[in-house]
Formats: C-alpha cells, structure tokens, sequence
C-alpha cells in the first residue's frame, strides 16, 4: 500500500499555481487560505505557499510522509529515543475529533527539513 506523501513549497505567484494544477493538471483543491493551499495531487498532498520577504522559502520548503497515527507515535518515540533534534515538537490537533491531525518537524543530517504527519480522516479533512 502506497501511503499518501506531502511536499510543501514556495512560488512567486499562488493564483497562478492554483490555476495550473486545477486547471491544467485536473487537480483538486484542499484546504485553502490567504498564505496557502493544498492539493490533493493524485493521491498525495502539495501545500504551495506564496512567496513573501517574511516567509523565505527555506523555511516552508519541507517533505514527509502522511502516516496512520500508531506509525507516526512510533516515528515520534523512535526520534526521541534517538535525541534528534526537533524543530516543532509532536503537536496534536483537534484530538478525539473527526478532523484530528498530528505533525512534528525535524530535520535529516544533510539538513533536509522533514515533516511527519497523520490526519485521523486524511479525505475528509485535507480534501
């Protein structure tokens, strides 16, 4: 079973990114606001965010995996146990909820920023 993967980055221009993806790419749209969205890009997940002087893209620019929870709680101990460094600690979301989500941030030993998420309902809530 392929599990869903997540990428997130910057572009110059949000309006048109949506439209290419939608548009072009036949895409669907998932969450949505004023800094970002998501697509739900053939079974996976794109969060493109608008470019801004305070959002540099080496700060949003990240990748991971959307896990169920047991193996994201797994991940979560074995990099604990591990001492690697985290940059945003595992935080829950919405917990015991339908749209309840986790996520936590650490980086790779080249640097990379990766991101471990799970939705209790990935579908529903980022869809």
């Amino acid at each position: 079973m392929i599990r869903p993967f997540h990428l997130s980055f910057v572009v110059p221009n949000k309006e048109l990114a949506r439209s290419f993806y939608i548009d072009v790419i036949g895409c669907s749209l998932g969450r949505d606001n004023e800094a970002w969205f998501d697509i739900l890009f053939f079974g996976h997940q794109l969060t493109i965010h608008q470019a801004t002087e305070k959002s540099p893209a080496f700060q949003i620019n990240h990748f991971g995996p959307i896990l169920d929870k047991s193996e994201w709680l797994n991940i979560v101990r074995k990099c604990q146990s591990e001492n690697i460094e985290v940059i945003l600690p595992p935080t829950v979301k919405n917990k015991d909820k339908e749209d309840e989500s986790g996520k936590f941030i650490i980086k790779d030993p080249s640097g990379n920023v990766l991101e471990f998420k799970y939705y209790a309902n990935f579908n529903k809530t980022v869809g």
